[in-house]
């Protein structure tokens, strides 16, 4: 008869059965823990263990027993949560002492906001972090929304900066993204070939969003920017009276500069300003996001992603089969549409790349459109006659 089958009627189940000295296995969830009475205060501890057996979990207890005995291993704070770690962490990079640019750690925000703190929930403790939660919680459960692989890699290299932070500052003793294994993140690779539009077919897309996501789908397309550069734009940066648009570099110092603002899309700008002004005239001063809701947040990568992959549906963009629509093929077929018009040093400099290089191997493709002229401009510049 096991642990469990002897609690006597009426009693409280117990929550972890005893392995071995020191050594618990959670009954629900099956993981491994360690007990041990910290030797400074006299508190008992109870930590989970990223061991997949048995034989693992001994030896892990083993390990951990012996730094607790040297001194080594200090117990961590068990009061903070991720979403105190997080505020911490966010705060530390945005004053003097951080290294990163604000609009880095905007980025930071967003993508521990929309995932982390969603998925893993912002009041975990983060002493109870292990790496079965990163596995579980987070990674798996962002490939099952079908997130791709760049975000969920960018997502944990966020967090595990978090944990790090955590780390020096005494809340924890060691990060449980440390723990991860090869082959738990997914390649950063995209799986299949962007999606390059005609004019056409973009201007079909539009038309099935509404105000509050098509001007910024327009920006995507028509100014060939990547989501991050348009989400920080500033209407100091939009000049409608010289048709240019001052580009943040949210990527890399290249990514910062001047481009021209076309027609379509200083028309879409100029009605979208009017209708935030209609808000609020605070939405619409110099320093203010060009988009962003009615309580001056960011609408989030997620929420735009989502708008136009079922504003492509309703297009009849997204045939069965086929990779939906994503935010990025906007910009790569920009790309497509240039490269039928300029020069691959002009294409470079509308896409603020360093490295001509880079614009003719990453967006270097052609709409089916494009493709099928190949032939006749040959024929007309007497090749293969």
């Amino acid at each position: 008869m096991n642990e469990v089958s002897q609690i006597s009627p009426g009693a409280k189940p117990r929550v972890r059965e005893t392995i071995g000295k020191n050594l618990y296995r959670h009954i629900a969830s099956g993981r491994y823990e360690v007990g041990y009475r910290d030797p400074g205060t006299g508190r008992w501890i109870m930590k989970r263990l990223p061991a997949r057996n048995v034989t693992e979990a001994r030896r892990q207890v083993r390990e951990i027993l012996g730094k607790v005995e040297t001194g080594e291993l200090r117990p961590a704070d068990r009061s903070v949560t991720l979403r105190d770690l997080v505020d911490a962490y966010l705060a530390h990079e945005r004053n003097a002492l951080g290294a990163l640019s604000p609009r880095t750690v905007d980025l930071y925000q967003q993508r521990l906001n929309d995932h982390a703190l969603r998925l893993l929930g912002p009041r975990t403790r983060v002493a109870d972090l292990a790496v079965t939660d990163i596995r579980r919680s987070l990674i798996d459960r962002m490939k099952r929304e079908k997130l791709g692989g760049s975000t969920i890699r960018g997502t944990i290299a966020v967090l595990s900066g978090a944990l790090r932070f955590a780390v020096r500052n005494g809340t924890l003793t060691r990060s449980p993204v440390r723990d991860l294994e090869r082959g738990d993140l997914p390649s950063a690779k995209r799986k299949t070939e962007p999606r390059y539009l005609t004019t056409g077919e973009v201007e079909v897309l539009l038309s099935k969003l509404g105000h509050e996501f098509r001007p910024l789908a327009a920006t995507l397309f028509y100014a060939a920017l990547r989501i991050s550069e348009a989400l920080a734009l500033t209407w100091a940066g939009i000049d409608f009276e010289n048709g240019s648009i001052a580009v943040p570099g949210t990527k890399t110092e290249a990514s910062k500069a001047t481009i021209p603002l076309l027609p379509a899309l200083a028309r879409e700008l100029r009605a979208h300003r009017g209708r935030q002004a209609a808000k609020s005239l605070t939405l619409v001063r110099p320093d203010a996001l060009v988009f962003q809701t009615r309580g001056g947040k960011s609408p989030g990568r997620r929420n735009v992603l989502r708008a136009v992959q079922n504003a492509a549906t309703k297009a009849k963009l997204n045939p069965k089969g086929s990779e939906p629509i994503g935010l990025h093929d906007l910009r790569h077929s920009a790309a497509g549409l240039a490269f039928e018009s300029l020069a691959v040093n002009e294409v470079s400099r509308l896409l603020r790349h360093a490295n001509p290089r880079v614009t003719t191997t990453v967006y270097g493709g052609l709409s089916d459109e494009a493709a099928a002229g190949i032939g006749e401009k040959l024929k007309n510049a007497g090749f293969g006659a």
